[in-house]
C-alpha cells in the first residue's frame, strides 16, 4: 500500500558487509567438510562459500549462479531481484538453502539492521497497525515483522535480500499473504505506485444529502484503482476492503467535522482566534500532507484520500 521511503542512513553496503561477513568453522560442519577442500583457514564466509561453491563447480553453482554475484543477490534493488528469479527460477537445493538460510541471520543481523537504519512505524502492507521499534531495558524490540515478498521457500536464494524485506504487521505476512506472490511490484520498488494509482472512495446511502449523515452504516468506503488492474489481486488476497470498512468511524467523524465546520465557520474562528485558516483546518480535521511519508501514522492513506474525496484538503 505504501512505498518505502529509504533515507541517506539507510545504508545498504553495511547490510552487505553484515551479511557476508557471517562465518562458520569448516570442521564443525558436515555439510562444509563433505564439500570444501584444502580451505586455507579454519573459517569460511558466507560470500566465500558461494564463491568457493561457484569456482569449484559445486552443486551447479557455476551455472545457477552464472553472472551474478553475492553482493548483487544481498542488496540488488527490487528490479534486479525480479530479473534474478526469472533467471533462476525455483531452485532449493540443498546447499542453496544452506547458504541462504534466513533463520539465524533474522534476530542478529537482519532485524537490527532495520530496526537501526529504517525509522519503521506502520505496516507497509495494510497502513493499518503501528510495528514501531521500543526500547526496553534489555534493548530495543520491534513490532514488525519481516515479510519475503519473492517467498523464501519458493526461491530460497532470495532469502537473505534486502530488498525482498518488507516490514509488515503479523495480520498481513503470516496470516493473509504467506507465500502468495503477486504480479505487482513491491514496497521497496522505485517505481511503486499504489498510492497514485489506487485511491479510497466512498459511497453515501441513497437518503444522504449534503453530507447529512446520521450513521456510519449508512456510508461505505472501498479501494478503487484507477487506469490499471495491477493491485486488484493485492487488495483481494490482503482483504483490505474488509479490513477498513470495520474502521469506517475514522470517516464519519471527518463527515460529521465537515458538515459541522464549513469553510464560513473556519474563517469565522480564524477572525475570532487570529490562528491561520489552514492550520485551524489541520487541527480540526486531524489533516496530513500528502507530501509527508504516510507510513508514519496508521490510517494515514485513507484520511488523505478521504479528506481530498470531502474537499477538505
Amino acid at each position: 500500500m505504501l512505498k518505502i521511503k529509504y533515507t541517506k542512513k539507510f545504508d545498504r553496503n553495511k547490510y552487505y558487509e553484515s551479511i557476508s561477513k557471517k562465518y562458520f568453522y569448516i570442521s564443525k560442519n558436515e555439510l562444509l567438510k563433505v564439500n570444501i577442500k584444502n580451505h586455507s583457514k579454519s573459517t569460511i564466509t558466507l560470500e566465500e562459500i558461494f564463491n568457493y561453491f561457484k569456482i569449484n563447480k559445486i552443486g551447479e553453482f557455476d551455472t545457477i549462479f552464472e553472472n551474478i554475484s553475492f553482493k548483487c543477490l544481498t542488496i540488488g534493488n527490487f528490479r534486479t531481484l525480479q530479473k534474478i528469479k526469472n533467471q533462476i527460477s525455483q531452485k532449493d537445493t540443498e546447499l542453496i538453502k544452506f547458504l541462504f538460510d534466513y533463520t539465524d541471520l533474522q534476530p542478529s543481523k537482519i532485524a537490527p539492521f532495520f530496526e537501526e537504519n529504517l525509522n519503521i512505524s506502520t505496516c507497509y502492507y495494510c497502513n493499518i497497525d503501528f510495528v514501531n521499534t521500543y526500547n526496553t531495558k534489555n534493548g530495543k524490540k520491534n513490532k514488525f515483522t519481516l515479510d519475503h515478498y519473492f517467498d523464501k521457500s519458493t526461491y530460497p536464494y532470495l532469502a537473505l535480500s534486502l530488498y525482498n524485506l518488507i516490514p509488515s504487521c503479523y495480520t498481513c505476512n503470516s496470516k493473509l499473504k504467506g507465500t502468495k506472490e503477486f504480479t505487482n511490484l513491491a514496497p521497496s520498488s522505485q517505481k511503486y505506485d499504489f498510492d497514485r494509482k489506487v485511491k479510497f472512495k466512498l459511497k453515501m446511502n441513497d437518503t444522504c444529502k449534503n453530507l447529512h449523515i446520521k450513521n456510519k452504516n449508512d456510508i461505505e468506503i472501498n479501494l478503487k484503482e484507477n487506469y490499471s488492474n495491477n493491485f486488484k489481486d493485492f487488495i483481494k488476497e490482503m482483504y483490505l476492503d474488509d479490513r477498513y470498512r470495520i474502521h469506517k468511524d475514522i470517516v464519519f467523524d471527518m463527515i460529521q467535522k465537515a458538515e459541522l465546520y464549513p469553510e464560513s465557520r473556519l474563517k469565522e474562528l480564524q477572525d475570532l482566534t487570529g490562528i491561520p485558516f489552514q492550520q485551524i483546518k489541520k487541527d480540526i480535521f486531524n489533516l496530513i500532507d500528502e507530501n509527508e511519508d504516510l507510513s508514519k501514522q496508521p490510517f494515514s492513506k485513507l484520511i488523505v484520500d478521504m479528506s481530498k474525496e470531502l474537499g477538505i484538503l
